[in-house]
């Protein structure tokens, strides 16, 4: 597993991702599905269950269960 820098993950959550670039925020209670790649920027909400081989985008926000695109996040983020 790689992890990138400012990666912040919330107290329940469980990872078992191939790659989490830098700057993710991963939220209370999540479960990261094998294989999964979530790229620089991004955020995963509370309680969102990520599938395996899930690709979460730069700058894009995934919740629900199963997670899914929800929005996106300006280039400041």
């Amino acid at each position: 597993m790689e992890i990138g820098n400012n990666v912040f993950v919330d107290k329940g959550s469980v990872i078992c991702a191939l790659n989490i670039g830098s700057n993710v925020h991963i939220g209370k209670n999540c479960i990261i599905g094998h294989r999964s790649k979530i790229h620089d920027n991004s955020k995963i909400l509370d309680s969102s269950i990520l599938a395996p081989d899930t690709v979460v985008p730069p700058y894009s926000v995934f919740g629900g269960q199963p997670a899914v695109f929800l929005g996106e996040l300006p280039e400041s983020m």
